[in-house]
């Protein structure tokens, strides 16, 4: 088989439907042969129904499947595990897809000697963006919405910065290469926190590998109300903080208190002090997330830092229960 969609899903049954509606809508060169897989982790409305309807439709097009163990990481990794495709495109539940979203896909991978392609994303409001938000310019918030656009880039081109799960396409290979997603990032149950996709591609990259952005793969991805509310910026910072610490290399620094770098408690006092002393909407803003985010990073060098005291604790223990033996 050469093509593989993978959809995982989490209690967005009236989304999904719509997703795998627009997928229908596909043109595919003639004569390949593909699939839609869809991954269930655990939802509780009507995924199960939505899925059984269109594995009813179609049953040698739809494939599903359930992820018990909670988190989009599991379920990624199942779907690649089942995936029959050579190719593995991934995009959301709440997206629609161009109908030229595969087409475009498979054309790039005909044309390039590459591992991976990744195309437009862009980001549809369902409500008027608020006043505080910045689009562009230094106090520029995009990163809390999903959106990849190499602006005026109308020709496939070689990646520099990884792209988004919403609308990548990698060759099932790359996961034999190089293993699975991190468990450890990515959602679970609903959480800002991300990160496992761009995680992989920059790993992929750092490799020498080769990915293309095609600008006429294009799906549209919602930004529903509840993101923009300050709170939700606020936790996919304090998020974004953590996951930059957890994708990191270890500290090398030799001044630290109780796990967290010293140049840490300083970075946190100089955005309360910058945030505290800026009276422009845009930039207090943009320095507030700035604050959550630093908090984010001392929260998870706080983490390491107790597991491996535990870690530590626990080998002396059995240390020591092996002297007494």
């Amino acid at each position: 088989m050469r093509l593989s969609v993978v959809i995982c899903t989490w209690n967005r049954a009236e989304s999904l439907q719509k997703t795998l509606e627009s997928i229908e809508n596909c043109r595919v060169p003639s004569g390949i042969d593909w699939e839609v897989l869809i991954v269930d982790n655990n939802s509780t409305d009507a995924t199960s129904a939505v899925c059984q309807f269109f594995l009813q439709k179609n049953p040698k097009r739809y494939r599903c499947l359930l992820e018990k163990r909670q988190g989009k990481s599991f379920a990624l990794n199942t779907a690649i595990e089942n995936a029959r495709g050579d190719i593995i495109a991934f995009t959301d539940d709440d997206v629609l897809v161009e109908p030229d979203w595969l087409f475009a896909v498979l054309v790039a991978f005909d044309a390039y000697d590459c591992l991976g392609v990744a195309g437009k994303i862009v980001p549809v409001w369902n409500s008027p963006k608020p006043a505080w938000f910045s689009v562009d310019g230094p106090y520029r918030l995009m990163m809390a919405i999903v959106e990849y656009d190499l602006g005026n880039q109308n020709q496939p081109c070689r990646i520099e910065n990884p792209p988004y799960g919403a609308n990548l396409a990698l060759r099932k290979a790359a996961f034999d290469r190089y293993g699975p997603f991190r468990t450890d990032l990515g959602p679970v149950a609903g959480t800002t926190f991300r990160g496992e996709d761009t995680e992989y591609c920059r790993k992929l990259m750092s490799q020498g590998e080769k990915l293309i952005y095609v600008p006429g793969a294009v799906v549209y991805h919602p930004v529903p109300e509840e993101r923009t509310k300050k709170r939700y910026f606020e936790s996919w910072y304090f998020d974004y903080g953590r996951m930059l610490v957890r994708t990191s290399s270890p500290s090398s620094t030799k001044t630290s208190y109780f796990g967290v770098p010293r140049y840490m408690l300083r970075k946190l006092m100089a955005c309360v002090w910058q945030w505290n002393t800026s009276f422009e909407r845009k930039q207090r803003f943009f320095l507030r997330l700035q604050v959550w985010q630093a908090l984010g990073e001392i929260t998870e060098f706080r983490r390491a830092f107790k597991e491996r005291c535990a870690s530590e604790k626990s080998i002396e223990t059995q240390a020591r229960e092996k002297n007494r033996q």
